[in-house]
């Protein structure tokens, strides 16, 4: 479901919960963080168990026609389940619904579960880009047309 302001604080926690310090610096994301983007063309969407977020998406609006998902996590009691596939393609209705052409994405190169997840839901592989935000960290970036 499409998060809403209340959902603000959960989502910082979960996001927080994923941070990889070698990949991207999460430290920033707090409440006020996610309910500023909420109003800046950023779109969360989680998945709830028992009333609280288990996972979520973050699509960005970056330009009149691409949108680039930022944010992808799952709770690991969670996975395996089907969870993130649904995030993403609810995700990815929703940007249709919005008129978006394209869609990007970017993920560390060895995570072979994201980029399979990706692949399944129409992404191809569009780039490599060589220690992209750390020192001995590449990226791939994948992307799709709506």
């Amino acid at each position: 479901m499409l998060a809403t302001q209340k959902d603000s604080k959960e989502i910082a926690d979960i996001i927080k919960r994923h941070a990889q310090d070698d990949y991207m610096g999460y430290a920033t994301f707090s409440e006020s963080y996610i309910k500023d983007k909420m109003k800046k063309n950023n779109f969360f969407f989680v998945a709830e168990d028992n009333d609280k977020i288990i996972g979520c998406v973050r699509a960005s609006i970056v330009d009149i026609d691409l949108t680039e998902i930022r944010t992808l996590c799952v709770d690991e009691s969670h996975r395996k389940k089907g969870i993130a596939t649904d995030l993403l393609q609810k995700a990815l209705d929703f940007l249709k619904g919005k008129n978006m052409r394209k869609v990007a994405a970017r993920c560390k190169a060895d995570n072979k579960e994201a980029i399979r997840l990706f692949e399944k839901t129409g992404f191809e592989k569009e780039g490599y880009f060589k220690e992209h935000y750390r020192k001995g960290i590449d990226v791939v970036q994948m992307g799709k047309f709506l």
